[in-house]
C-alpha cells in the first residue's frame, strides 16, 4: 500500500489532482491479473444537485483505466464553480508551499488557517464564501496530513497535530465484511436515483478507506473502489452511512 501516490502515478492527466485527491494506492489481483487500484476523494468539492452527468452523478464518479493509471470519463462541470477551482488551487498551493514548514511548527489549525487566507487580499475568485471555504478547508487538512507524512515518515492526521486529538490506529483500509455491508447499503439508494445506467453490483468491489483519514473531519464519507474488468472501469464511490 502506498499512501498519498503522485498524481502522475494515479491519473493519465494529473491535473484531475485539482479535483481529485489521491488518497492511497494498493496492488490488487482479481481474477489472476494485476491491478493499481488507487483511492480518491473530491472531498472539499460541492456537486450541482440539478447535474446528472454520466460517470458523475450520486456520489459515484466513473474512470478509465490505463494501465495503472485512471481518466475521468465525468463532466468536471458537476462541481460548483468548476471554472474557478484551477486558480483557488494554484493560490492555495502556492501559499502551503511558501508557509507549509511554518504552519508545521506552530501547529495552525485549519481555523487559524482559514483566517489567515481570507485576509490575503490577492483572493478575489467566482467561488461564493461556502463553496471557498469547503474546498479551502479540506486543501489544508490533507496537504498539511500529506506533508507530516512525507517529513516524518509516520501518518498524523492534522487534528492529531494542531489540536491534540486521539490518532486513529485503524487500518486504512476497510475489512471486507465492513466495506461490503457499506457497499451493499449505498447501492440501494443509488439504484433508485441513478439517472444513467452502469450495470454497478457488489462483486466490483475492490477496496474502501474513510477520507476522514486524511482530509477534512467534516463531511467524510466512506471511499469505495469498484472495478469493472471487463469494460476496463474504476467506479470511486462516496458513502456516508
Amino acid at each position: 500500500m502506498t499512501l498519498y501516490p503522485a498524481p502522475e502515478s494515479v491519473f493519465t492527466d494529473p491535473v484531475l489532482a485539482i479535483y481529485f485527491k489521491p488518497l492511497l494506492s494498493i496492488a490488487a489481483q482479481v481474477n489472476n491479473c494485476s491491478y493499481d487500484i488507487h483511492l480518491l476523494t473530491r472531498d472539499g468539492l460541492i456537486c450541482k444537485e440539478e447535474s446528472a452527468f454520466q460517470y458523475a452523478e450520486n456520489y459515484c464518479f466513473g474512470f478509465r483505466y490505463h494501465k495503472g493509471r485512471y481518466e475521468f470519463m465525468g463532466d468536471l462541470q458537476v462541481f460548483e464553480g468548476a471554472d474557478d477551482i484551477p486558480a483557488l488551487y494554484n493560490f492555495l498551493q502556492h501559499d502551503f508551499e511558501q508557509k507549509k514548514d511554518e504552519y508545521l511548527k506552530n501547529k495552525t489549525t485549519v481555523k487559524e488557517y482559514l483566517a489567515a487566507i481570507y485576509e490575503n487580499k490577492q483572493v478575489a475568485l467566482g467561488l461564493d464564501n461556502d463553496a471557498y471555504t469547503t474546498y479551502a478547508r479540506s486543501f489544508y487538512s490533507y496537504e498539511f496530513t500529506r506533508y507530516y507524512y512525507q517529513k516524518y515518515g509516520a501518518h498524523r492526521h492534522i487534528s492529531v497535530v494542531t489540536e491534540q486529538w486521539a490518532k486513529n490506529t485503524d487500518p486504512f483500509l476497510l475489512d471486507e465484511d465492513e466495506m461490503r455491508e457499506i457497499l451493499e447499503e449505498w447501492l440501494e439508494g443509488f439504484e433508485e436515483d441513478v439517472v444513467h445506467e452502469y450495470n454497478i453490483n457488489a462483486d466490483m468491489l475492490v477496496a474502501a478507506t474513510e477520507s476522514r483519514r486524511f482530509a477534512a473531519l467534516s463531511g467524510s464519507c466512506v471511499i469505495l473502489a469498484l472495478l469493472d474488468e471487463k469494460r476496463e472501469l474504476v467506479y470511486m464511490v462516496e458513502s456516508n452511512t
